[in-house]
């Protein structure tokens, strides 16, 4: 499995959550997705990435629960 670098910039995360840049600027208009901001430019942390995939992987998990 590839390394990554603790900060990635909008490029890196798309490519590490393989999906498009836009989704990714629609995920931030949105405020789905944490990150945050030097200047004009947005930045994201691994660990906080890593940790809000797990918490949406299990809130999706408990919600299949309950309906199923």
């Amino acid at each position: 499995m590839q390394e990554y670098k603790e900060i990635l910039n909008i490029k890196e995360i798309a490519k590490y959550l393989n999906c498009s840049v836009s989704m990714i600027r629609k995920l931030i208009y949105d405020n789905q997705i944490p990150y945050f901001r030097i200047g004009n430019r947005y930045y994201f942390n691994i660990i906080t990435i890593k940790n809000w995939i797990s918490d949406k992987c299990n809130n999706q998990m408990e919600g299949e629960m309950y309906n199923g």
